[in-house]
């Protein structure tokens, strides 16, 4: 999830700069461009993070909300929460709409 956020290159740069640090050092440590990165417009659709996705792309494919959590080791509730703010963010109100909003945005 980390190297979908930051991209592969500086990933690989901030793996490396953490495996020279001690623990002490981690810890207090900022990167600023990854600190950036990460508060990045998103780059899918309707400002949708890469876990909404992960979500509504379980959701279109027929999951229920418990075995969305399986999958994504949270909660169910944690799901209820993601779709919530998945439906205010592509202006729909079910399931099925949301599917058809994966689809057509192709995220399936």
């Amino acid at each position: 999830m980390t190297r979908t956020y930051l991209g592969h290159k500086t990933y690989v740069q901030a793996q490396e700069k953490g495996h020279s640090m001690t623990p002490e050092q981690a810890l207090t440590a900022s990167e600023p461009t990854m600190i950036a990165k990460l508060h990045a417009p998103s780059a899918y659709p309707d400002g949708l993070t890469v876990r909404e996705v992960e979500v509504l792309r379980l959701v279109a494919l027929g999951l229920p909300d418990a075995q969305v959590a399986d999958k994504l080791v949270i909660s169910p509730r944690t799901v209820q929460g993601h779709l919530r703010s998945i439906y205010t963010k592509i202006a729909v109100n079910s399931r099925s709409a949301a599917t058809r909003y994966a689809v057509d945005h192709k995220l399936i």
